[in-house]
């Protein structure tokens, strides 16, 4: 526990100040954290050790990076095109690499760096804290209202642990937390706020119970461990990959 505490505490110091500056540096951590989230499913999913998916998902990591650093996300489209046309020029002609691989390949392009590209694209943006709020406030007040008053089981199949009052309790913290940071910045459109950070909570327990059910069925406890007391970066970034898309699209088109 001491260890957990003390790698939360140092990463969470890491990752406001790197917010906080933001631009190229920012990009280039998130880059970062994409490439070794994408290693850990990989080394997960490769067990023929067949090394396409891999180079072919970087690419597609350091593409978006940089479409992203010179401003021309436009190419996204164009970027997805190549990136998934790759996929079918090697499924057609290398017999090794077959529906399943091809699948398995494009689900870590998806999952892992397209959901984190947009943290790249909340960058600079007043928005990119309401990421970590809703994604580490749900997961910190549902596990203190599981411990407190947890008796119904959530998903015990996939995570034991989870009960339905802890997330309850998670709804609630992230509405109360979403409220006071939009009342910070000069938003209060409380009705709006409100069903977002519904729905924003539950994608962000969506997050981490899909990373939960990835590593029961392939009967591992953590994807890496790389963050001592925490495991790998999928298991600490797990709701992120799902909030960041939920706050970049409801910031773009409903505020």
């Amino acid at each position: 526990m001491k260890k957990r505490i003390i790698t939360g505490i140092v990463g969470g110091v890491f990752i406001a100040i790197i917010t906080i500056n933001g631009g190229i540096l920012f990009n280039l951590v998130y880059l970062g954290i994409t490439l070794i989230a994408v290693y850990e499913m990989h080394h997960m999913l490769d067990k023929e050790k067949i090394y396409y998916g891999p180079v072919i998902n970087c690419f597609f990591a350091i593409s978006l990076f940089i479409i992203k650093s010179i401003n021309q996300t436009n190419l996204f489209n164009f970027v997805l095109f190549i990136y998934i046309s790759l996929f079918f020029l090697i499924f057609v002609f290398n017999r090794r690499f077959d529906f399943k691989k091809m699948t398995e390949n494009i689900f870590v392009g998806l999952y892992v760096i397209f959901f984190m590209y947009h943290m790249m694209l909340l960058n600079k943006t007043q928005f990119v804290w309401l990421v970590y709020i809703i994604a580490f406030g749900t997961d910190t007040t549902a596990y203190f209202t599981g411990v407190l008053f947890g008796k119904h089981k959530l998903c015990p199949e996939i995570s034991p642990n989870k009960t339905i009052e802890g997330a309850i309790g998670g709804i609630l913290g992230c509405i109360i937390l979403s409220t006071i940071y939009f009342s910070v910045i000069g938003i209060n459109n409380y009705i709006n706020i409100i069903i977002f950070s519904i729905f924003a909570s539950i994608i962000s327990m969506l997050g981490d119970l899909t990373a939960s059910k990835i590593k029961r069925e392939f009967n591992i406890k953590d994807f890496g461990k790389i963050l001592p007391g925490h495991g790998g970066i999928l298991d600490r970034f797990d709701s992120v990959l799902f909030v960041a898309p939920i706050v970049y699209y409801f910031t773009k088109y409903f505020i």
